[in-house]
């Protein structure tokens, strides 16, 4: 069973250890035993490749050699950061980061308020790499090379949680971040079962592991937590948090998600070796042939009942084909030839020939799928502040309720949980913010559809 979280969890946590270490000579200070902790935060998010956090504390001007940590280490950039913090369920979080920045905030006769910047030790690795060699079969095991088992790349010590890939894509990176390829491969990735049907990736970094995971698979988990916010002082049976604060931002800004090709898309693709020219129309969760169709969101992994309807009065385009339903256009030169697998020699030489003439990856299986996709996951906005719950972690899934306005009754009969914005969101940023007073954890929920399912 969850543990409940009420408001008194929002008092005082614990950062067991925030241990600096010198990059010269191997000496170590500890904040939380020589240092006055200030304020502490700890960020992860779905939109970021690595986490990051901040810490904030007055040193007296002992520390090291009886001068600051910052000069007596010194603290100059890249000093590694042994990091336990657990809120008040004593739920821990254990991470090891490296300085990225040093800012003095105050400084006088006596102390100095120092601010220390960290991020994950892939970051640095990432903008002293290069990808530069030929990466073949699907993309999953591309990220899998260039993450953990290639000793040239990032080869992170850290569990990583990569899910599989329908569609291959020979490819040679051209000497690009192992990053940059990552999320260029987010784009061009279709999960297992769905290529053509439903496409898109997020690569993302917790506490626990580095992640690689579809749209899909995060709106198909079960919740975490079940969070409510009301305006009463009780938490009702059934939940595990209450939220202290509560924020709903619809972002379905209809033009906007016209023009990002959100919902319906035309692909054009064009065969350079024969010039054969292809037009797809495609609708969220199937591709079309030629002409339209309704959208078949059978095929996608929604949050909730259906994503949102448009006004069946608003034009749709006519073509040589007749009416078509597109508001994005996308223009791809295929791929042919080009990286055909084999090493071509031996006999694999004739099985190079033999493939010389497929297409390399599958544009018009994936790319606007993934655009669609990934346009539609942020549909609607939730920003709550919970009690310090570090059990929680981007890319989690939560069910999130608020009760249903009723005007002319009485609050104590309000107890109707919102049908429309209720329900199955992922937490898409998360934001845990310690004081020696107070611990919260502020959450961005998102989800692609409107509607309860159950």
């Amino acid at each position: 069973m969850a543990q409940q979280i009420s408001s008194k969890f929002s008092g005082p946590g614990n950062v067991v250890r925030a241990e600096v270490k010198s990059n010269d000579g191997g000496k170590q200070f500890d904040i939380v035993d020589k240092g006055a902790l200030i304020r502490f935060t700890y960020y992860e998010s779905i939109l970021q490749d690595v986490i990051h956090a901040t810490i904030t504390y007055v040193d007296t001007g002992n520390s090291v050699d009886n001068q600051t940590a910052v000069e007596g280490l010194p603290i100059t950039g890249s000093e590694e950061v042994n990091l336990v913090f657990e809120d008040v369920g004593k739920q821990q979080i254990k991470v090891q980061l490296l300085v990225n920045k040093v800012t003095k905030v105050i400084e006088d006769a006596g102390k100095t308020m120092v601010t220390l910047e960290m991020n994950s030790k892939e970051l640095f690795d990432n903008d002293k790499i290069r990808v530069h060699t030929r990466l073949d079969g699907k993309i999953s095991e591309h990220v899998n090379t260039i993450l953990k088992k290639d000793q040239n790349y990032i080869a992170t010590t850290k569990e990583v949680d990569v899910e599989a890939t329908e569609n291959k894509y020979n490819k040679i990176c051209n000497n690009k971040k192992p990053f940059y390829m990552i999320n260029w491969f987010c784009t061009q990735s279709a999960p297992q079962g769905k290529l053509g049907k439903s496409a898109g990736f997020m690569f993302w970094e917790t506490s626990e592991k580095f992640h690689f995971k579809s749209i899909d698979k995060l709106f198909a988990q079960s919740p975490k937590k079940k969070i409510i916010f009301n305006d009463t002082p009780h938490m009702p049976q059934g939940y595990d948090v209450k939220a202290l604060d509560f924020n709903v931002d619809n972002r379905n800004n209809i033009q906007d998600k016209l023009q990002q090709g959100a919902y319906s898309t035309r692909l054009i693709t064009f065969n350079p070796f024969n010039c054969y020219y292809k037009v797809t129309y495609q609708n969220a969760g199937n591709t079309q042939g030629g002409t339209s169709t309704e959208t078949n969101e059978s095929n996608l992994e929604l949050a909730g009942k259906n994503l949102p309807k448009l006004n069946t009065n608003i034009k749709k385009a006519t073509t040589a084909e007749g009416h078509e339903d597109f508001s994005r256009t996308t223009f791809k030169y295929l791929d042919v030839g080009s990286l055909p697998e084999g090493s071509g020699e031996g006999d694999e030489k004739q099985e190079q020939i033999e493939k010389s003439e497929e297409e390399v990856a599958n544009p018009g299986e994936v790319l606007n799928q993934a655009i669609m996709r990934m346009n539609q996951m942020n549909n609607m906005l939730v920003s709550m502040t919970i009690p310090g719950d570090f059990s929680l972690h981007a890319g989690d899934a939560v069910q999130v309720d608020s009760p249903q306005l009723a005007s002319g009754k009485p609050k104590s009969s309000r107890d109707t949980t919102n049908q429309q914005e209720g329900g199955l969101y992922i937490i898409r940023d998360i934001c845990h913010y310690m004081t020696p007073r107070e611990t919260y954890t502020k959450i961005n929920v998102v989800r692609d559809s409107v509607g309860r399912k159950v």
